[in-house]
This record gives structure tokens, C-alpha cells and sequence, in this order.
């Protein structure tokens, strides 16, 4: 399994790499920069879709990733009860979400429009997930690799087109700039239903338009099966997207410390993209190895000197080029104030990367509620954090809030993995992870501060030097490579 897991994570890696940072740096960052401080709105908006969009789901996507995985020959039986489900927690989503915006935080009328495409926009999103994890679970992760960036490598096409095809008269506005997206998602959603569909004989008509009794009976033993997992989805989203939205609501000029953590956090996002990578990848093959009674003590170990090392990697070299990072992407609102925003904020990745090992393990072997609780005191901390440091820090003060909050999380899951798994480190890996660490930092200073290299051939070279590191202390392992495992392809005969 762990020769299964490096190859397609390379895979995954290496097509993600090569699209989601072209829409990011180029599309989305050329948007703040065509439309300054209403951003700041854009972004406080869409996190506030994130805080809701587990109406959308309530568990449902990973639960079929973890069900189709462990059994594969119930997807037929299951696949369009919980297709009707999802079309109608996604309408219940939108409409519950605008009112509470509307209603209860007093957003003004001419944001709702704005509010309601991104709120469509999110739903497509689920419902493109909600697909692909039949296919993962089908064990075709190559495909699943491919598909991961579908709807990135069109909103490439359709947002280049609003910014530089000159289909509009004057400058591009977010509104135009979400509806853009809404194209590109439903071009996607097309895309992978058409490949599902040739990979398994797929029936659109739920349970209950056959059988009304029977079909509400279904529904809701899968409502209570999903349930553990939508309150995992709704805690998790909470704890990570409060920030922007407390910093938009507590500050009286809320919004353009907004647009400062937005250009921030989208370096961070950019590098999430990574760790999430790894849990859509890890969560189908945890569930496969739980099932068989396999350890999974050896992918646990490699997924995490995996992320640890590239998470370690890509924030120390956002630190210390962090002033040239952000005059390079915002040349004409550079400031002290969002290179340090940015400088506290990418460590986050760290933690993250790390949380993102262990709670897809504590997912796919069912142990939510454990999680929960630990999510709830996230959730504490994060507004508290917020409530005492955004007032008098800003962004920088959101920041110091996300880095805190996400570090208590990170490791509230290895205590719990600790707890039920044979993970015991050896002292020779704690040595091994705390030298990277270390010889990482120090190379990142010694660049830096030390050397007249251009600031980009020093990221450069600690990049490398990282990399190099990482295969001297045998974080990453040639040997690893050559494992070979059957699991997939008999995961994929018994369908």
C-alpha cells in the first residue's frame, strides 16, 4: 500500500502543481488587484459559504468514500438515494444560508447577489467531490488525480477570458469574476458524471419515487449513518474559516483588513491544497487496510514524513521570502503590515499538513465523535484567540489566532492516534524529524540573511537543500517505492 500511495500522490501532486497554482496566482490574485478593497467582501463572503456547507453534505461525502471503499458492490444499491439526497441538501444549503446572512448578520442587499452565486458555487463543488469519491473508492486513483483539477483547468480558461478576452466593457467585478466560476463548475459536473457513468451502470431514480415507505426509510438510515461526518465537516469548517469572518465583522474597516488576510491566506491555501490532496488519497486506502485487519502503522509513517517535509519545506520558504513574495504579487500595495500578516500566517501549513495524517485515519476507522469533541474546543480557542488579538493586531492578530487554533487540533489528533494504533515514534524518527527541522531552518537563515543571492534563487536553494535533507535522513525512502500491493486492483474486480 505504501508503494500504491507514493506513486499516486506523485501523480497527484504533479497535476495539481502543474494547474491549481496558475488559477491561484494568476487569475485570482490578477482579480484583488483589478478590484482592491471589494475583495476584502468577496473574501469575507466566501468563507462565510464555508461555514454552512455541511447542509450541503451532512457527512454524506465521506461516508460513501469510507462505505464505497469497504464495500464496493453496494454503490449501485446506495448511489441514487444519495445523489436525490444531496440535490436537496444542496437547495436547503442556499436558501438556509442567505437568510441567515440577510437576517441575522445584516449583510446588505447589494452583497446578496454576490453571496448567492458563491453559495451555488460551493454546492457544485460538494456535489463534484460527492462524485469523485465513488471513483476513488472504486480504488481508479489515477483517475480520480486527473479529475482533482478539472474545474481549476477550466476556470482557467473562463476567467482568463473574462480578464483578457474583453467580453465586457470596464473592469472585471467579483460578481462577474464568481459567475465565471459557475460556468467552469458546471462544465465539471457534466465532465464527471459522463466518466462515472462509464465506469459503472448508474441509476438516477431513488428509492423512494418506486417505493415512497421504503424509500424514506432509507433515507433515513443514511442520514444517521452520515450524521458523525457532517458534524466533523461543520466543526472542522468552523475552526478554519472563522477568521476572515470575525476580522470583516469585529474591525470597523473590517474589509480592508479582510483583503490584507485574504492575500495572505491564499499562499496558505495554495499549500492546503497539498495536505488535502493527501487525505483524498489516504481515506479510501485507510478504510481498505482497517477492513483487511492490515497495520496501517507503515502509511501512517510515510504520510506523515511526506507532509511533514514538504509542509516544513514550502512554509520556511514563504518566511523567510515572504517581503519579496508580496511585492512581487501586490507591487502596488506592498506593505510591512501584509508580508508579516503572511509570515505568521504560512506556518499554519505545518500543523495542518499534520492534522490532515491523522484525522483521515480517525475518519476512515469511524471515530468522529472522538474528534468532535476536540473540534469543539477548537472552535473556543479560535474565537477567543480572534476576540483578543484581532482588536488590537488586525490581520496580523487573525493570523496568530489560525496558527494557534490549528496547532491545538494538530495535536489533539496525534493523541488520539496514539491512543488507538500501535504509533509509537521511535526515538531514532523523532531524531530524524527534528534534525530536518532544524538543519531547514538554519539553511533558510544562512540563505537569506547571509548571502547576496537573488531572493528567488535562495528560495530556490533552500528548496533543494530541503529536498536533500529529506532523503539524507531518510524522510522520504527510495526503498519505500518498491512495496507492491494488489489491494487496488482487486478493490476495482469486485465491483
Amino acid at each position: 500500500m505504501r508503494r500504491e500511495f507514493l506513486i499516486n500522490i506523485s501523480f497527484l501532486l504533479f497535476i495539481n502543481l502543474l494547474i491549481k497554482p496558475f488559477f491561484i496566482f494568476g487569475i485570482d490574485l490578477a482579480v484583488q488587484n483589478q478590484v482592491g478593497e471589494a475583495y476584502g467582501a468577496y473574501f469575507a463572503l466566501l468563507n462565510f459559504t464555508y461555514i454552512f456547507q455541511i447542509i450541503s453534505d451532512l457527512g454524506i461525502q465521506n461516508f460513501n468514500n469510507r462505505h464505497v471503499s469497504r464495500h464496493p458492490a453496494t454503490l449501485q444499491k446506495y448511489f441514487p438515494n444519495l445523489l436525490a439526497l444531496k440535490l436537496l441538501l444542496s437547495g436547503l444549503y442556499v436558501v438556509l444560508s442567505m437568510l441567515f446572512a440577510w437576517l441575522a448578520l445584516g449583510y446588505e442587499a447589494a452583497l446578496l447577489p454576490l453571496l448567492l452565486v458563491l453559495l451555488v458555487n460551493q454546492a457544485l463543488v460538494q456535489g463534484i467531490l460527492f462524485l469523485r469519491t465513488n471513483i476513488s473508492g472504486l480504488g481508479y486513483f489515477w483517475l480520480d488525480s486527473l479529475l482533482s483539477s478539472l474545474d481549476k483547468l477550466l476556470m482557467l480558461l473562463f476567467c482568463g477570458l473574462l480578464l483578457w478576452g474583453g467580453l465586457f466593457a470596464g473592469p472585471v467585478t467579483v460578481l462577474q469574476f464568481a459567475l465565471a466560476q459557475t460556468v467552469a463548475l458546471l462544465c465539471t459536473v457534466a465532465l464527471v458524471w459522463a466518466i462515472l457513468r462509464k465506469k459503472v451502470a448508474l441509476s438516477f431514480r431513488p428509492a423512494w419515487l418506486r417505493d415512497f415507505r421504503r424509500g424514506r426509510a432509507a433515507l433515513v438510515v443514511l442520514l444517521k449513518n452520515s450524521f458523525p461526518f457532517a458534524l466533523v465537516t461543520l466543526l472542522m469548517s468552523a475552526y478554519t474559516r472563522l477568521d476572515g469572518i470575525l476580522l470583516e465583522r469585529i474591525l470597523t474597516d473590517g474589509r480592508a483588513h479582510a483583503e490584507v488576510y485574504a492575500g495572505a491566506y491564499r499562499l496558505l491555501d495554495a499549500a492546503n491544497m497539498l495536505g488535502y490532496l493527501f487525505a483524498s488519497l489516504l481515506l479510501p486506502m485507510f478504510a481498505q487496510l482497517l477492513r483487511r485487519g492490515t497495520p496501517v502503522r507503515p502509511l501512517v509513517s510515510v504520510g506523515f514524513r511526506l507532509i511533514w517535509a514538504g509542509s516544513l519545506c514550502v512554509a520556511a520558504c514563504v518566511f523567510f521570502a515572504r517581503r519579496d513574495l508580496v511585492e512581487l504579487m501586490m507591487p502596488l500595495r506592498a506593505s510591512a503590515y501584509r508580508w508579516d500578516t503572511l509570515g505568521i500566517l504560512i506556518w499554519t501549513f505545518v500543523p495542518v499538513g499534520a492534522t490532515y495524517i491523522f484525522s483521515t485515519l480517525l475518519t476512515a476507522d469511524g471515530r468522529l465523535m472522538q474528534m468532535n469533541r476536540y473540534f469543539l474546543v477548537g472552535i473556543a480557542v479560535n474565537v477567543g484567540l480572534n476576540l483578543a488579538l484581532t482588536p488590537r493586531l488586525q490581520a496580523v492578530g487573525a493570523a496568530w489566532a489560525t496558527l494557534g487554533t490549528q496547532s491545538f487540533v494538530a495535536l489533539a489528533m496525534m493523541g488520539l492516534c496514539l491512543r488507538h494504533y500501535d504509533l509509537r515514534p521511535s526515538w531514532r524518527g523523532l531524531a530524524r524529524v527534528g534534525a530536518y527541522t532544524g538543519l531547514s531552518l538554519l539553511c533558510g537563515w544562512l540563505l537569506f540573511y547571509h548571502t547576496t543571492l537573488p531572493w528567488f534563487a535562495q528560495a530556490g536553494a533552500l528548496a533543494l537543500g530541503c529536498v536533500g535533507l529529506a532523503f539524507a535522513l531518510r524522510l522520504v525512502s527510495v526503498g519505500e517505492w518498491r512495496d507492491k500491493d494488489d489491494l487496488v486492483h482487486d478493490q476495482r474486480r469486485s465491483v
